[in-house]
């Protein structure tokens, strides 16, 4: 059976794509002269026009994604959600000409797959409210996907493959910024979850007079996903957890907590490790400063990309029919 984990994942890559576009595409305006033109559309992008249902299309989305009612859309905020939508329909399609041009295919296979999953997750009756919801049909919706994985096989390609951190950089990285590599008391602790306040008192009595291996009663009571390796959570800081686990923090090594309870339902845990305050090691953090660096190059990579991408491109406006949309 495909975890819910899995079931998302494609859902969770997605969006990761939309807001890592809003958020670099939008630093990346160039100042093009932009003319008033005399033709039906909203645009052109290289000879290709944005048409007025399109954009209208696209417009009514980003209203409900900003949540922006009629009833308290002021003149100066209708101005900023249409460039914004247009600057984004701007954006995705030199980026689809970009992979036109450069001949990046998508495989079918994966992108068949991936609409698989999306729908695996929700019911077709949820799928095809979902798209009226946001003024598409099932098939733009598709596209929408298809335009998307496109983008995104594109930027993996030209940027992202051209983006490297050598060694002694992380190294550096790692000297450099001491305060970001200190840890935090740790705890490892053992954990049982059941329903009722009864179950838990009858467990922590059972263990108060060793009655009972925690671990072995964690497996065959507990309802955490842990509860099937004897309970262990693993080593945690405050904070990471729920704030009702924050006392256990209080326990010496060996030591079982009181009941919690949590709207999760009643807790009993039992610390069987600590670990004190530490300034972590190079090796522990090459990962998390590669990951860092890496995305920071990547993101500085691809809108210099694009603004060249932008520079040389033929963009022009409507501003006439522009202006007639609200």
């Amino acid at each position: 059976m495909t975890s819910k984990k899995n079931k998302l994942y494609p859902r969770v890559i997605l969006l990761f794509w939309i807001l890592f576009f809003v958020a670099l595409l939008d630093r990346a305006e160039t100042a093009n002269p932009l003319k008033d033109q005399n033709f039906s559309g909203v645009a052109k992008v290289n000879g290709r026009q944005i048409v007025r249902t399109e954009f209208e299309k696209k417009l009514r989305y980003v209203k409900n994604v900003y949540r922006a009612k009629k009833d308290t859309l002021t003149p100066e905020k209708i101005i900023w959600l249409k460039t914004h939508t247009l600057n984004q329909m701007i954006r995705d399609e030199l980026l689809i000409q970009e992979a036109k041009k450069l001949k990046v295919k998508l495989n079918r296979e994966e992108y068949e797959k991936t609409l698989a999953d999306m729908r695996e997750d929700e019911s077709p009756d949820s799928t095809q409210t979902y798209v009226k919801l946001q003024g598409m049909t099932v098939s733009e919706w598709e596209n929408e996907v298809k335009n998307l994985l496109l983008i995104k096989k594109l930027i993996e390609q030209v940027v992202d493959s051209k983006v490297t951190v050598g060694e002694d950089e992380l190294a550096d990285y790692f000297e450099n910024h001491p305060e970001e590599f200190l840890k935090g008391e740790e705890i490892r602790a053992l954990h049982i979850m059941v329903e009722t306040e009864t179950e838990a008192r009858k467990l922590l009595a059972q263990l108060k007079k060793k009655k009972g291996d925690f671990k072995e009663l964690a497996r065959l009571n507990s309802r955490g996903p842990e509860g099937a390796r004897g309970g262990d959570l693993g080593y945690f800081e405050k904070g990471q957890m729920p704030e009702e686990f924050d006392s256990l923090f209080d326990l010496k090594k060996g030591a079982l907590s009181e009941v919690i309870f949590t709207p999760h339902g009643y807790h009993i845990f039992k610390v069987v490790d600590k670990r004190p305050e530490r300034k972590m090691k190079f090796p522990e953090s090459k990962k998390n400063i590669f990951k860092k660096m890496v995305l920071e190059r990547q993101g500085k990579a691809f809108k210099d990309w694009l603004l060249g991408i932008k520079n040389k491109a033929d963009i022009k406006i409507n501003y006439a029919t522009l202006e007639q949309i609200n």
